[in-house]
């Protein structure tokens, strides 16, 4: 297809695949470069169509790749969180647990 894989951090790069938003290089190419950050099924997909697909659809959303856990929030707001993070690309959690990487809680004591 023509494409030119950079493993280094390079300027010259059109998007940046990567596999959550914990990636050095997700960072890096939202704050640095500016440019699209995609999902490896982006690049599977223009394979399978023999061209290049719009990237719409396959942006790193803002919480891909995130366990989130909710303590001492009420639960209707639980509820609108638990949605805001399926929607944004993350995964709830109901209980803390190891896997969890994130902890959203009212008030920083405990």
């Amino acid at each position: 297809m023509g494409g030119v894989l950079h493993t280094k951090t390079s300027l010259d790069v059109s998007f940046v695949i990567v596999k959550n938003v914990l990636a050095a290089k997700y960072k890096w190419a939202v704050n640095t470069l500016k440019k699209p950050v995609l999902t490896i099924n982006w690049l599977y997909q223009c394979c399978n169509e023999h061209r290049i697909v719009p990237q719409e659809s396959f942006r790193v959303l803002p919480v891909s790749g995130l366990t989130i856990c909710v303590t001492r929030i009420p639960s209707d707001e639980r509820k609108k969180i638990e949605n805001l993070i399926t929607e944004n690309g993350g995964h709830y959690s109901a209980e803390l647990t190891r896997k969890c990487t994130h902890l959203i809680c009212d008030a920083p004591v405990g």
